[in-house]
């Protein structure tokens, strides 16, 4: 009986190390591979882009920032590939935003029908310009609001293809019909040129 019993205890030891071996490689593998890559920045843009969207930044004199984020409808996940303020207190905000949120889920499409609605617009290739409280930035940097009015965003790319990202530009005022045609001009030129690097 009492050898019974230890060949019991044994085998049930046994199924809980490997049923722990198993968790922890689960675990270790959705963490480094899974979420991990859904959080961090992309692979950065090449110089020559960079200089292109910040150039395009400060050509226009409402704009005060921008965002270029990468989208994977597959995981339902968005996250920055590049980003650019004219403002150094702004820049600090979504530094200390991006600081706090590694391990913070923020998906394409959520509960919230106002954002899933402007998403899809993006994706249907529309020039989407909305007050800043509107956004998703707002929900997850409030403080933002202090300096940007008005975000701008288009898809990338600009025309029907694929769903591969979106670019939005701040804007510290409301844009005139003159400002949003030479917005839409802009985003559309480096909309074409991010495509080339993100598909």
């Amino acid at each position: 009986m009492l050898r019974r019993t230890k060949k019991v205890i044994i085998t049930l030891l046994e199924i809980f190390i490997i049923l722990a071996i198993v968790l922890i490689s689960v675990s270790y593998i959705y963490f480094r591979y899974y979420k991990e890559t859904t959080f961090r920045y992309a692979k950065p843009l090449p110089n020559y882009v960079t200089e292109m969207v910040n150039s395009a930044v400060d050509s226009i004199d409402i704009a005060n920032g921008i965002q270029v984020v990468k989208v994977d409808l597959d995981k339902n996940v968005r996250y920055v590939v590049y980003s650019y303020f004219t403002d150094p207190d702004l820049a600090k905000l979504y530094s200390k935003f991006s600081d706090s949120r590694i391990t913070a889920e923020i998906p394409v499409f959520s509960k919230n029908d106002v954002e899933n609605a402007r998403v899809i617009r993006l994706m249907n290739h529309k020039v989407d310009c909305v007050p800043f409280e509107q956004t998703l930035s707002y929900k997850l940097a409030p403080d933002s609001a202090e300096f940007i009015e008005v975000v701008c965003t288009i898809s990338i790319p600009p025309a029907y293809n694929e769903f591969k990202g979106i670019i939005a530009m701040s804007l510290n005022k409301t844009p005139s019909e003159t400002d949003k045609e030479k917005i839409r001009e802009v985003l559309t030129k480096l909309s074409d040129t991010i495509y080339t690097e993100v598909k």
